[in-house]
């Protein structure tokens, strides 16, 4: 383990790490670089060593923080521990005093130029340096760069800081000034940048170094992946560079390897787009018709193939660059008819907007000024039906991608918490508050009750934390880590939770209200809805709660070292059409399903399930039969379940739903094999809680009754999410939580 000494920002998304490294540091030459892997699983890094103090036995490592495995990095801070450092690997800088010299950084190269610049200085060289980026918010290392240099030249492309415009214009200044013409040019930057450099070189046979950092595994040449082609012959970095002679250099081989992993490579997308060689329009200076010309972004994904064998997550999230340009589609409209499409009120153009601009630590405090889990809500909620159905830009055209940009700042501002302000409370108010769930309603009403100074407590029936979100929806769509984090910056605020406390049971609502000034009670709707067909007591019939709480909340066939056992089907049939049928076919799939179906009464285009759900579900090779129902379960001798009889089914004229009522095909039976049978038609109010609280008037189907505030029949008891609605989606669930705590704060104020 290597300790950080300190964590340091220096822009955007730029860290400067300081870590304690007693043997890289004392064996180190300018140039070369190290692995670092943040803890066991994650990716291996490669990071050129910015300096380093023998003494000390530490090292400095500039850290661009775009991808998964960097912002992990980044995220550890001072006196933390990162799990492997490796190194000095590549071959180190060749100094010698050649007289005139000129360094070239661009972005995240500035930093890895440092070291090359100390060196040259040190060995009496006239070191003209000349760093660029997009603004001066991203000029760094100036002062340390001017004092080793005879001269510093910046320039940036908005003009904000140094000469408008790339380094490659006062580069060929340089070139023409008798005087301080270079004899060697050293540039270290994106692959655009260092090639235009070399070309601006070739005519005048001034020797050009580039330094590469290609994709790379191991570091030490053993798996070949950080190959480049140099003069026709393949070298590799990690061994024979990671400097080459940048006349002799393969570019477009280069660029093109770069983007093998494209999906995960943001880290490298991003530093190409830190230096550009042509000029983009500033997102103030784009015209409507220009953002309306930008196409949508396409979402990142894992392989289906790949994916359908495993829990890993299926979307893989927006780069840098992605997630900018997306943001510069939206037309920051006077009328913001997409917040009202949020049931829970985000500022949608604002956080946009902030993010058009770059500037990321505001978007992320005005996302999470409105939404207490935004990390969650950007992976799973239905935008498409929601905000995104609102946008203007969707009128003619494709909507701004709101889901993905949502996702997109939860999620830096996840990896990069050190960068945003500590979130300050008001005086506490004396008074308390009980929320019963731990699901995304209570949740969201615990955060927003924490903000306004009242101690708040979460009851929570299960073992650990985050209700529906943890035992209802799958790995590969909301992984748990997100809801540890949600939930850690709840208890941050001062929110307490205690698991395994049953209110019905364990407690009754009658000795809350005695211990609490209120209470919101979001227990979740949670009874299955029955089938009512013959055989459903079969073995191998689950319904789509315990299914997905066996695999999701206690790990059973995911986890080796899982206690919890589930059967896994050969042929699994899942009845239903929403996005629960979809998270337990695809779960089945996973679980090693030859044949997964699901089985739907409607059309296609009756589903409830998102569209986004429904097209993962077909590239992992699920089957979907339609206008059909089940009429009966059929069991082996042993009474397993072995065949599901089904019957066709045609649409009718529209029921009270507004969508056309499937009708019985009269001698249309037929039978499916099916080993496993899972009931994913709905759910119906749990009864715990309620059969101890006579006071609470219920309706017809077992749901409390609340007014348009959320209030209850009983002073003081508030209630909201499914217990309330029925089962509904997680956003739903989030604006009852939060219009409850405002109604719940104004009780409170008396």
């Amino acid at each position: 383990m290597f300790e950080v000494i300190s964590n340091d920002i220096l822009a955007p998304n730029l860290h400067k790490m300081v870590v304690r490294a007693p043997r890289v540091a004392l064996a180190r030459k300018a140039g070369q670089f190290v692995i670092v892997r943040a803890d066991k699983g994650e990716e291996r890094i490669p990071l050129t060593i910015g300096d380093a103090d023998p003494a000390a036995g530490t090292i400095t490592l500039f850290i661009q923080a775009i991808g998964a495995s960097t912002c992990r990095i980044v995220a550890i801070p001072a006196g933390g521990f990162i799990r492997d450092v490796a190194g000095p690997l590549g071959q180190p800088t060749h100094i010698e005093n050649w007289g005139q010299v000129a360094c070239i950084g661009g972005g995240v190269g500035t930093a890895v130029l440092y070291p090359l610049v100390k060196a040259l200085a040190a060995a009496g060289n006239r070191v003209t340096t000349i760093i660029g980026g997009r603004s001066s918010q991203y000029i760094i290392l100036a002062d340390e760069l001017a004092a080793l240099s005879e001269r510093l030249l910046i320039t940036t492309e908005d003009g904000s800081l140094g000469r408008k415009g790339f380094v490659t214009a006062e580069l060929a200044d340089l070139i023409a000034s008798h005087d301080n013409s270079p004899r060697v040019v050293l540039a270290v930057g994106p692959v655009p940048m260092m090639r235009a450099v070399a070309e601006l070189t070739r005519p005048h046979q001034i020797e050009t170094i580039v330094s590469l950092n290609p994709v790379m595994i191991d570091g030490t040449g053993m798996c070949g992946g950080c190959r480049v082609v140099v003069g026709g012959v393949a070298k590799f970095a990690c061994v024979d560079g990671p400097e080459f002679d940048g006349h002799l250099v393969d570019f477009d081989g280069l660029s093109d390897r770069l983007t093998t992993y494209r999906g995960f490579e943001e880290q490298a997308r991003h530093a190409a787009s830190e230096c550009k060689l042509a000029l983009d329009v500033t997102p103030d200076k784009l015209s409507i018709k220009e953002r309306l010309a930008i196409p949508r972004v396409h979402m990142p994904e894992l392989d289906a193939e790949v994916r359908s064998r495993n829990f890993e997550e299926v979307n893989l999230g927006l780069d840098y660059d992605q997630a900018v340009r997306e943001a510069q589609r939206c037309i920051q409209c006077k009328s913001r008819p997409c917040v009202e499409g949020c049931p829970v009120g985000v500022s949608i153009p604002e956080f946009i907007g902030a993010l058009a601009e770059e500037d990321l630590v505001k978007a992320a405090l005005i996302l999470r000024g409105d939404n207490a889990l935004p990390a969650v809500c950007g992976r799973v909620c239905p935008q498409e039906s929601q905000c995104e159905a609102k946008c203007v830009c969707g009128v003619k055209g494709d909507p701004v991608a709101i889901g993905y940009l949502e996702r997109f700042v939860a999620d830096w501002a996840m990896a990069n918490v050190s960068e945003l302000p500590e979130e300050k409370l008001p005086p506490a108010s004396g008074k308390r508050v009980a929320i019963v769930g731990c699901g995304p309603a209570g949740l969201t009403a615990a955060g927003e009750l924490a903000r306004q100074g009242h101690g708040v407590t979460i009851f929570e029936a299960l073992h650990d934390t985050g209700g529906v979100l943890r035992y209802g929806i799958p790995e590969f769509r909301l992984p748990k880590e997100i809801i540890d984090t949600e939930v850690a910056r709840l208890v941050e605020l001062g929110v307490t939770i205690e698991c395994n406390v049953i209110i019905g049971k364990t407690l009754t609502l009658d000795q809350l209200s005695h211990e609490f000034n209120a209470i919101f009670i979001a227990n979740g709707a949670g009874l299955p809805t029955m089938l009512n067909v013959p055989g459903e007591n079969l073995k191998g019939v689950y319904s789509a709660n315990e299914l997905l709480t066996r695999v999701n909340l206690m790990e059973a066939g995911r986890n080796p070292h899982s206690s919890t056992p589930v059967i896994a089907g050969r042929n699994v049939a899942v009845i239903g059409g929403g996005n629960t049928a979809m998270d337990c076919v695809r779960t089945a799939r996973r679980l090693g399903a030859e044949r997964a179906m699901i089985i739907y009464r409607r059309g296609e285009a009756e589903m409830p399930a998102r569209i986004e759900e429904i097209k993962h579900a077909k590239e992992e090779g699920v089957e979907f039969i339609m206008l059909t129902a089940p009429l009966e379960i059929l069991g082996s001798a042993e009474g397993w379940a072995a065949t599901l009889r089904c019957q066709r089914m045609e649409l009718g004229p529209p029921d009270e739903s507004g969508r056309r009522k499937p009708l019985a095909v009269a001698g249309s039976e037929y039978d499916i094999p099916a080993d496993v049978v899972v009931n994913a038609v709905g759910t119906g109010a749990n009864p715990l809680l309620t059969a101890t609280a006579p006071d609470l008037k219920l309706n017809k189907w077992g749901n409390i009754t609340v007014d348009a505030s959320g209030a209850t029949t009983v002073a003081g008891v508030f209630a909201g999410g499914d217990i309330v609605r029925g089962g509904a989606t997680v956003i739903l669930a989030m604006g009852d939580g939060k219009q409850a705590a405002e109604a719940i704060n104004r009780y409170l104020a008396g």
